[in-house]
């Protein structure tokens, strides 16, 4: 499957890219010749160039160049500087001990004042408006993005191993890293081209990708979104920059001296200009920050260029090395302008230096021409319906193509990865690998056409239906780009039924998508479960139970569906569904003279809203993901029930409105929220009520009520909020003890309110609802309210909650209640 390939990488592939394989590389450290204790902010550079570095306070430097040089020099106040050949086109080791020049001098008299460098960052700060891009009415350039994924940490015993005879011929593409120091082994590498158009007010943002190519994955329009440059924006300016759902603390904040303390090491001359060069380290580390340089621009008080590193020992998971190298550009001779960004970060799963683990580095560089600030954007470009758009016709190119838009040469060990990629593929161990881990990730095994699974609901269990025995098929994409089959069996040993469905999808097209699609089922149902509950069958729902919490409900059903999105961030869904249900001994339906009804039919047309804005969306051949926006995303719903219509027995309407946002509040951590209410017009039966979301296994769910049951509480008017904050540590990491764990806080409020009318009460006890209510079911008149608090990140990735009911507290008439309830759940962070 062509998006497993992708998802190999793509956690990498969304955030950073490639380093050089054909530059001169030199990492070392410069220590005192007399005393050998570190030299910090020494200045190192490539003799003949403008291009360099200074040392950090543990002495260390690492600098690297496709230009040709032949020297590289180190010097400081008061030692001799020293000069060391480098070879050309590789990575070099070079150590400096400087020798430090005795001179006598008179009595000085040294007085306090003001930090130098305190003024430069003023001065920033009053400039930002002008040389902050993001406050530009309006600018557009073209650019060249390079992404590779590296294995690094391979020891040379893997050479005499079994995997040697598979894979052996992979060595020869070895490299080593200037900023690690570590050797890595290219395994993906990808290019792109594209055409960006930025407006401030009204906003608009259009990236036009021109062409696209990924190694190892054969060619899919659709994966052309993931190498273009909008997954991330380093933009300095900012106070904070997020990168992987961390925000580090900006050297050139506006509270940055809360964060750095900041050194005036040099200033140099390039093309005619003053450049102050500012080292900056961090006062502490309980808000993510960085170590570093920064080059700024005397004249126009603008980033010239920066050099930043993720210090050491940051509440930060998986990441043991971040690197970000940002360069601008004089455009118009007033302007600075982004030029090139690299950044660089390693993988791992033990952070620790010392780790002999396999870990993985992920490297991007983005390079940037034809820039136009201030200009008309073309009416065609504000026309088009993405934000994001792909040229299908130069979508993978050929050589000829790349050659004519990379602003420099590739390596013959750069371009011989595609190749090396595509001869991986061929080993059949890798296949064997590839089947393996694809399962694991998907649910599914796939053969070519047809795959089978998911394995997590091969079996579970459930008070109703006793042991279930499920298994499931579904076709692949090598079957067809169009038409997707799935289906599934199930037999429960309780009731001794056999339970199935099946679905038929075609896709008109995948972006925008146009999808229709054909389903139906006879199987048990939760209903009142949240979107985010496990679904049925699922064995994790029967090993996680409360036990006395599951309230099922056999239903036969069939749906027309229709999903149509008519720009990015705004879509429509048109659905019929039918429904028929039927009761059960945990359920019951009764009228309120005694009559048991032994099933109802329903009908209903539904009509789904969608609005989002600078949505990043992962798209597949048939489904898409959203991976989030900086805005809040709404939902709109409405249903119209159709009675007599096949054999429908109600007409109703139901509207219900939902808001889901995630902000950042730096350095505090960042919320989620989610705010939703509703509406039914008519009479209905309890089914069709709003049954508010409660939680039946010891498993968190962030849309549910951990101590509610379900069929607790019903309602025809409501609203209710979900709220989480993350923390990340920003108490626990100023705990000395706490702070090794690396453990983070989190905070939960959850609060409801409805309302029933009357007619659809069916706890009054001479009601005149359709239904009487299942013991223990009533209107939340009163607010329901819970609240937690929870450590999240325990070895990484457990993370345990504790809540407590605030409100409707002790047993209620047919109801056991948990006032209190431990909930876990598994998150992998950054």
């Amino acid at each position: 499957m062509k998006y497993l390939k992708l998802c190999f990488v793509l956690l990498l592939l969304a955030w950073v890219s490639v380093a050089e394989a054909q530059t001169t590389k030199v990492r070392g450290k410069v220590v005192d010749a007399e005393t050998g204790e570190p030299m910090p902010l020494v200045s190192i550079v490539f003799v003949g160039t403008t291009i360099g570095v200074t040392t950090d306070f543990d002495g260390n430097y690492d600098i690297e160049t496709r230009e040709e040089v032949s020297e590289i020099m180190a010097s400081f106040v008061s030692y001799e500087r020293q000069t060391v050949a480098v070879k050309k086109g590789a990575f070099n080791t070079i150590d400096f001990k400087l020798v430090p020049i005795v001179t006598h001098l008179d009595e000085v008299k040294v007085k306090p004042g003001e930090n130098p460098a305190h003024a430069i960052l003023r001065n920033i700060s009053k400039n930002k408006k002008k040389n902050n891009p993001a406050e530009k009415e309006s600018y557009s350039y073209t650019t060249y993005t390079k992404m590779e994924l590296d294995i690094a940490n391979m020891k040379p015993e893997f050479k005499n191993k079994k995997l040697q005879k598979n894979f052996g011929f992979i060595f020869q593409y070895m490299d080593t890293s200037a900023i690690t120091g570590k050797a890595y082994l290219p395994v993906m590498i990808s290019e792109a081209s594209a055409d960006y158009y930025y407006r401030r007010s009204p906003k608009l943002s259009r990236e036009i990708v021109k062409a696209s190519r990924i190694s190892g994955i054969e060619e899919d329009y659709s994966l052309a979104q993931f190498t273009g440059h909008l997954h991330v924006n380093v933009n300095l300016y900012d106070n904070y920059i997020n990168i992987f759902e961390v925000n580090f603390a900006s050297p050139l904040s506006e509270h940055g001296l809360m964060y750095y303390k900041y050194f005036l090491v040099d200033s140099v001359q390039k093309e005619g200009r003053k450049i102050y060069k500012i080292r900056f380290h961090p006062k502490g580390k309980s808000t993510p920050v960085f170590d570093g340089e920064v080059n700024i621009d005397s004249t126009t008080w603008a980033l010239e260029s920066a050099r930043l590193r993720m210090a050491k020992g940051l509440n930060v998971n998986w990441i043991r090395d971040l690197a970000i190298e940002n360069t601008n550009e004089l455009i118009n001779d007033s302007t600075w302008f982004l030029k090139q960004d690299k950044i660089l970060a390693d993988f791992t799963v033990q952070m620790k230096d010392s780790s002999k683990l396999i870990s993985f580095m992920g490297h991007r560089q983005i390079d940037y021409s034809n820039v136009r600030i201030n200009e008309d954007i073309p009416t065609e470009i504000q026309k088009l319906d993405n934000d994001v758009i792909i040229n299908k016709d130069v979508l993978q190119s050929d050589e000829n193509y790349w050659q004519s838009v990379r602003p420099y040469e590739l390596s013959e060990k750069e371009q011989n990865i595609y190749n090396m990629v595509d001869s991986i593929k061929n080993v059949p161990l890798y296949k064997n690998i590839y089947d393996i881990i694809q399962t694991a990730l998907l649910g599914y095994y796939n053969t070519k056409y047809i795959g089978f699974g998911p394995y997590y609901k091969l079996v579970s269990f459930n008070k109703l239906e006793g042991c279930r025995f499920q298994l499931g098929v579904k076709t692949t994409s090598d079957f067809s780009k169009h038409v997707r089959l799935s289906g599934y069996g199930a037999y429960s040993t309780k009731d001794g039924e056999f339970k199935g469905g099946g679905t038929v999808e075609y896709i008109f097209n995948n972006q925008p998508t146009s999808k229709l699609t054909f389903s139906g089922k006879h199987d048990v149902l939760q209903l009142g479960a949240s979107e985010n509950a496990f679904t049925t069958g699922n064995i994790l729902s029967s090993i996680f139970s409360r036990g006395n919490n599951e309230k099922l409900t056999l239903i036969n059903s069939f749906d027309v569906h229709y999903e149509k999105e008519w720009w990015q961030g705004f879509s429509n869904s048109f659905a019929l569904e039918y429904r028929q249900m039927f009761p059960t001994k945990y359920v019951d339906f009764v009228r309120p003279n005694g009559e048991v009804v032994d099933q109802i039919h329903t009908t209903q047309f539904r009509l789904g809203t969608r609005l989002s804005r600078n949505e990043i969306v992962v798209r597949q051949t048939f489904d898409k993901v959203s991976m989030g926006s900086d805005f809040p995303i709404v939902g709109i719903d409405l249903v119209a029930g159709l009675k007599d219509i096949l054999n429908g027995d109600y007409e109703y309407y139901r509207l219900e409105l939902s808001v889901k946002h995630d902000f950042n509040i730096a350095p505090l951590g960042y919320s989620d929220i989610m705010l939703s209410g509703g509406k039914i017009f008519n009479k209905v039966p309890y089914p069709l009520l709003k049954l508010h979301e409660g939680n039946a296994t010891y498993f968190y769910d962030p849309y549910a009520f951990s101590c509610m049951n379900f069929y607790e509480f019903a309602s025809d008017l409501w609203g209710a909020v979900f709220w989480e904050h993350h923390f990340k540590g920003f108490f626990l990491s100023k705990i000395p003890l706490m702070k090794r764990l690396k453990w983070r806080e989190v905070a939960t409020v959850k609060a409801l309110w409805g309302t029933l009318s009357d007619k659809n009460n069916g706890s009054l006890p001479n009601t005149d609802a359709i239904f009487r209510f299942p013991e223990g079911m009533s209107s939340v008149s009163k607010p329901y309210i819970e609240a937690g608090v929870g450590i999240e990140n325990i070895f990484r990735f457990i993370r345990v909650d504790a809540i407590w009911r605030l409100t409707h507290r002790g047993d209620r008439s047919g109801q056991d209640v948990d006032n209190f309830a431990i909930n876990f759940s598994l998150h992998l962070n950054f």
